[in-house]
């Protein structure tokens, strides 16, 4: 396991153009195990995305997750790669000019040859075909920002969380999320409730406490203490502390604003929709960037009782998770950028009584 700012031959696709990050060339990083075609694990990240979406070599799943690999979502997980193959199938059926393009890949080693990513990445698409998520087609077009964490060795993607900002894609193409919100909780009611127990096993998790260790000396203390302090203690003006008085934040569902009073109301909103908060954070990453900067990913779970009103409508009583991964830049030891992803879309499917009791 090496330190946070090790190798850093291996470079953020930050401010570098799309024809750098896939030109061909030696390595630049030991990579046992994996293809000869990839540079680092930041190249094995953007790379194979690059050919299994854009150039549509959708049989590369194969050979780039594990046959029991499991995907995390908020609306539960999935076991192996053929899910993989089909669901990237569907989402192409669904939008075959989708384009998904790499914001930036934090990761880390983990030891014993894992390696973890966390890659941000902005897709853009028309809305063709009709969709669970979406849908019947609206030939509108949509973009989401998506975050997915994924833990990798010898060429395999093990384990994989996926959060996306699906309710802002449904917006895009004209739907009524709430509606769409039901229609999914009513079939997740008449299906088979055991395929939903994870949420109330994670829930249990969260409310157990038990955050990742991490160092003092660490670059991701700085947002985990934030965080920590304004969800588990209500403590949001000395939690804004952490951050510049003119720190760019971008939430989900489009929301988008400048400074720490932006990024309290972010919070506050969650915070006065859930009753009994408990927050855990759940993994951690670094990189260094040039100039100084710092780029931190932190993946983190929040569970509580939705018992006030608020930005998720009237109190439903019902227990809610909210899986998140949030992107930062730090810089001269304040936080310039905050970039969180979770699925407000099923937030309301459990609202709406879906993800199962």
């Amino acid at each position: 396991m090496s330190r946070w700012d090790d190798h850093p031959q291996v470079l953020s696709p930050v401010g570098r153009r799309f024809a750098e990050l896939i030109e061909e060339g030696p390595r630049r990083q030991e990579l046992p195990g994996y293809e000869a075609v990839y540079r680092d694990f930041v190249d094995y990240i953007v790379r194979c995305t690059h050919r299994i979406w854009e150039q549509k070599d959708i049989g590369l799943c194969r050979t780039h997750y594990s046959e029991g690999c499991v995907m995390h979502t908020l609306a539960g997980p999935q076991v192996g790669c053929e899910v993989v193959v089909q669901n990237t199938i569907g989402a192409l059926a669904m939008s075959s000019d989708r384009q998904v393009i790499a914001e930036d890949v934090i990761w880390s080693d983990e030891g014993d040859g894992n390696l973890y990513s966390s890659h941000r990445i902005v897709s853009s698409s028309t809305h063709l075909g009709d969709d669970a998520t979406l849908g019947p087609a609206s030939c509108h077009e949509a973009g989401a920002r998506t975050i997915a964490d994924c833990l990798c060795r010898n060429n395999r993607i093990i384990e994989e969380w996926l959060v996306r900002d699906n309710l802002r894609a449904v917006w895009q193409v004209g739907g009524n999320p709430w509606e769409l919100a039901r229609r999914q909780a009513e079939a997740d009611r008449e299906g088979d409730q055991d395929r939903h127990a994870w949420r109330a096993l994670e829930i249990a998790r969260v409310r157990a406490g038990g955050d990742v260790a991490i160092a003092d000396d660490h670059p991701a203390k700085l947002p985990a203490d934030a965080l920590i302090s304004a969800l588990r203690h209500d403590l949001f003006g000395a939690a804004a502390e952490a951050f510049s008085p003119a720190a760019e934040i971008r939430w989900p569902s489009n929301r988008h604003g400048y400074g720490r009073g932006y990024w309290i109301g972010c919070l506050t909103q969650l915070r006065g929709a859930l009753q009994r908060p408990a927050i855990t954070i759940d993994h951690i990453a670094a990189r260094p960037l040039p100039h100084g900067d710092v780029a931190i990913a932190l993946r983190w779970s929040l569970a509580g009782v939705h018992a006030g009103g608020g930005v998720w409508g009237p109190a439903s009583g019902r227990d809610l998770l909210v899986l998140a991964i949030s992107h930062y830049r730090v810089r001269a030891g304040k936080i310039v950028e905050d970039m969180t992803v979770f699925d407000e879309l099923a937030v309301l499917r459990q609202i709406s009584g879906g993800l199962g009791k």
